[in-house]
């Protein structure tokens, strides 16, 4: 997004000149730079001046950032291109860079913008992160909530292969499809992984979507998993493991060969 109110915009950095390179690019660079940021260094504002240099951080040292706020009142991580940027932002406050992946993976429960008031800048929400890093989108689905669920017109190639090449291999997953999500309350589109099976421990499950979908182009869309009995009615999209109701024999013709 490009703020015409603001001055104009001279990059300092690689990551700067890829950002202006987005914004005036097509759909493809967008999703380019957003898959380069996450190998490159991001910085956020906090509230303490921290000392010049690295420093190392314990797994457990609790880091406050500082937010901005959207045009729609919501409270979002505020996220920066240069050490150049949080100072024109929020003045003289403390600052740290860390690796985009890292940084997106602590803030991507909420909102996040990209050198917020700047000529270019970028919102995330929380799905648009998810997919970012390759990670499935967690959800509350309230009981009446109804899910549109229909075949993709672009279907997301190297997810479904990633997919099957993960799921064949699993002997409890008795079936599994692959469908668009359109959320009627938002609005927002996901790939909807539909799995079946009998086992109790779903935990092989989770774990072959995060191998399955860590990198993949998801064209921009998270992925969302619900797993459901093995006996459940057949469900909607593209066969990712196919059901061994589609391939078992009419009991007719059963018959009529061992009759």
């Amino acid at each position: 997004m490009i703020d015409e109110n603001t001055p104009d915009f001279q990059p300092v950095n690689m990551v700067e000149k890829q950002l202006v390179a987005a914004a005036i690019g097509n759909a493809d660079q967008q999703k380019a730079f957003e898959k380069f940021i996450l190998d490159e260094t991001l910085y956020f504002a906090t509230p303490e001046v921290h000392p010049e240099g690295n420093i190392t951080l314990q797994v457990d040292t609790s880091i406050q950032l500082l937010n901005a706020t959207l045009d729609d009142g919501r409270q979002a991580a505020a996220v920066f291109t240069s050490p150049q940027r949080v100072g024109e932002t929020f003045g003289e406050v403390g600052y740290m860079g860390l690796q985009g992946r890292t940084l997106f993976e602590m803030i991507r429960a909420k909102p996040a913008v990209l050198n917020p008031g700047q000529t270019y800048c970028v919102v995330w929400e929380p799905s648009a992160m998810a997919a970012m890093l390759g990670l499935p989108m967690e959800r509350t689905i309230q009981k009446d909530t109804k899910i549109m669920l229909g075949l993709p017109a672009d279907p997301p190639t190297e997810l479904i292969e990633r997919l099957k090449l993960e799921f064949i291999s699993i002997p409890h997953v008795a079936a599994a499809w692959l469908a668009l999500a359109t959320w009627p309350e938002s609005q927002e589109q996901s790939w909807y992984f539909d799995v079946r099976t009998d086992s109790r421990d779903h935990e092989v499950i989770r774990r072959a979507l995060s191998v399955a979908i860590e990198g993949a182009d998801l064209k921009g869309r998270p992925v969302d998993m619900v797993i459901n009995a093995a006996s459940s009615a057949d469900g909607i999209g593209i066969v990712v493991v196919e059901s061994a109701r589609a391939v078992m024999p009419k009991k007719g013709f059963l018959s009529r060969l061992f009759g």
